[in-house]
């Protein structure tokens, strides 16, 4: 029976970063709650044509609160996509430490796996951010292009490689 290997140290580091601020961000979000949304709040204010705001207190009140929301929303899900890949990058990283058998192909896959996994994450808190001047929409195709798209496709490709790994590995057993 083969043991388990542990990933670098940088990754296991990496991954409770994640852990970390994750749990920090929640608990500032609860902590901070009106100051966060007062914050974006006056950001959509200064960029009412962002936002479709005409003037008229009752229109406006609608798309703020919808604004509002979804800034609320990608701090939320900041918070638990961050919780869950750090578990993910841990799990995953020990597995690639484990089975890849050459330092190339288990180096590549740590990279990607690490980086990936830290970094998609981060997409949400940049979404959050974006919204007061950019707006709900264009804030996340912001988002989706500089972090969603290559840090969830590093993992994603990564993923697939170690699922194709360690299939071939059951098989020549």
């Amino acid at each position: 029976m083969e043991s388990w290997r542990l990933p670098p140290r940088a990754v296991l580091l990496a991954a409770v970063l994640l852990l970390v601020t994750a749990e920090i961000g929640g608990a500032s979000m609860s902590r901070y709650k009106l100051e966060l949304a007062r914050w974006a709040r006056t950001g959509m204010l200064a960029h009412p044509a962002v936002h479709g705001l005409v003037g008229v207190r009752d229109v406006d009140e609608q798309a703020l609160d919808e604004a509002l929301f979804r800034f609320d929303t990608g701090l939320r899900l900041f918070h638990m996509h961050a919780e869950g890949m750090a578990l993910v990058v841990l799990a995953t990283t020990t597995v690639a430490a484990t089975l890849a058998r050459t330092t190339v192909t288990r180096r590549a896959l740590i990279v990607l796996l690490t980086v990936g996994g830290v970094g998609y994450p981060l997409g949400y808190l940049i979404w959050s951010a974006l919204i007061p001047s950019y707006g709900v929409e264009r804030g996340k195709a912001i988002a989706e292009w500089l972090v969603w798209i290559p840090f969830g496709g590093a993992t994603i490709v990564a993923l697939l490689w170690l699922a194709a790994l360690t299939a071939a590995r059951m098989l020549r057993r």
